[in-house]
């Protein structure tokens, strides 16, 4: 008999921003697997019960395909990953590599969403996604750069606002000038923004500034970058977008 896999998306941060459903999937099942910080994420979830497969950076292959295969083999499994599995998560390929599955080599799977960091960072700064929005990851790992920057070119010239993930690390820094540069030939220099860092964590931070003000050496792979769209302004301490305002016809 096959068993169950439960791709779970954890939330941003501590047990208070996790879903229910994902809670009892993590403790509900035989085995989790996850990137070792996002394990660690769920540890007060762990009990002598489980067993615990933690990974590193770059294994999302390996980790899908040992998941797949402990459900298929009838284990009951959380495949976890912060902020929901289907947004820069382990859903997707995940997904994939089950499609490639002979129906009756398939275990039942189920995606259980999570709070991702966008809304996470969104309700620190009040509401500045109300209106359209569109999240980016700004790493070229996996995506060549140029498609990065053609994709953020089309968002930015379209007035919408802007989540963007891994906006820059320690070794990828010329990147994050040139998404200010792209926004700047769309976007005033005064375009508020922030940079949210640890979102719903310890250590959380919120830096607003401008497109003019913004200082590059705030922001690491740990920040989300929140730029308002053309509905986006200031709010006397909020940051917030009303669907309509401020846009021509």
């Amino acid at each position: 008999m096959s068993g169950r896999l439960d791709i779970v998306g954890l939330g941003p941060g501590g047990p208070e921003h996790r879903t229910a459903a994902a809670a009892a999937a993590v403790s509900a099942a035989d085995v989790v697997i996850g990137y070792a910080p996002y394990v660690e994420q769920c540890a007060d979830l762990l009990h002598t019960g489980h067993e615990v497969v933690r990974g590193a950076m770059g294994q999302e292959a390996a980790r899908a395909d040992e998941a797949l295969a402990r459900a298929a083999a009838g284990a009951r499994v959380a495949l976890v990953s912060s902020g929901d599995a289907g947004v820069h998560g382990m859903a997707a390929r995940t997904l994939a590599r089950a499609a490639e599955l002979a129906a009756d080599e398939r275990p039942a799977i189920e995606v259980v969403p999570g709070v991702t960091a966008a809304l996470a960072a969104g309700a620190l700064l009040g509401a500045p996604l109300g209106d359209d929005f569109a999240a980016l990851s700004l790493s070229d790992l996996h995506v060549a750069w140029e498609v990065v920057e053609r994709r953020l070119t089309a968002v930015a010239a379209a007035g919408l606002a802007l989540a963007l993930y891994n906006p820059r690390s320690k070794t990828r820094t010329w990147q994050l000038d040139r998404v200010r540069d792209v926004l700047r030939e769309h976007r005033d220099a005064d375009t508020p923004l922030a940079v949210v860092t640890d979102a719903a964590r310890p250590g959380q931070d919120v830096a607003r500034a401008t497109l003019a003000t913004l200082d590059p050496e705030t922001v690491t792979m740990r920040s989300l970058l929140v730029v308002a769209g053309d509905s986006g302004r200031v709010a006397g301490p909020w940051l917030v977008a009303e669907r309509g305002a401020g846009v021509l016809a």
